[in-house]
């Protein structure tokens, strides 16, 4: 990736698919809590078509209002007692972090996912004490890519949008990087959108985590 020019004040990441390689995980949870009540597993694609919304309120669409609680409590159990088997952070990530941060730049985190689940990916992977501001879906009114989330964490790092740069793995997060005014970056070490995103106005792509 070609250096980033002016040099940001902050860089900003999504969750999902750009720190963390957490669908097989998200998706085996979500099966643990409603594939007794769908009478089927779902496909992995068929959850991540629901993406775009906290997992709550994903799982809260799909049952009668009485099951709800009970669904997405089991969601959260299955998620952080498989974290350590079916997710990781992806390969370079740490090393990255760690280089940002050695360089004195504030990170922040914008995901869509909710707060639980947000959190127990956090402990897990040690990165608790990373991140000077975490927004989550359930922090906002708006979902990716409305800007609200990425504004309400330029906020929280006292730094100017424009001095930002988002890193994110969707349209949405591509998407709402642009709608703040913000340099964005495409992860490009997640699969799972890259033709969606090849045909999006990004300012840089990035095919491993590293910095320049």
């Amino acid at each position: 990736m070609k250096p980033i020019d002016p040099c940001p004040r902050a860089v900003i990441f999504d969750m999902d698919g750009t720190l963390a390689d957490t669908f097989a995980l998200v998706v085996a949870a979500w099966n643990a809590a409603l594939s007794a009540h769908a009478g089927r597993e779902y496909a992995a694609a068929e959850v991540i078509a629901r993406f775009g919304v906290p997992d709550p309120a994903m799982i809260r669409r799909e049952v009668p209002e009485h099951l709800a609680e009970e669904a997405v409590e089991l969601y959260h159990r299955h998620y952080e007692a498989q974290h350590s088997p079916l997710a990781r952070a992806f390969e370079g990530i740490s090393d990255m972090l760690a280089a940002i941060r050695s360089r004195g730049l504030p990170m922040g985190v914008m995901t869509g996912k909710g707060r639980r689940a947000a959190r127990i990916t956090l402990a897990a992977l040690g990165w608790e004490n990373t991140f000077a501001a975490v927004v989550t879906g359930e922090d906002v009114t708006r979902q990716k890519p409305d800007p609200e989330g990425l504004l309400i964490v330029c906020e929280r790092l006292g730094v100017r949008p424009s001095d930002c740069v988002f890193v994110g793995d969707s349209p949405a997060d591509i998407g709402a990087g642009k709608n703040a005014s913000m340099k964005t970056i495409v992860a490009g070490w997640h699969p799972v959108y890259l033709e969606q995103l090849r045909a999006m106005g990004f300012d840089y792509w990035g095919e491993t985590p590293g910095t320049s």
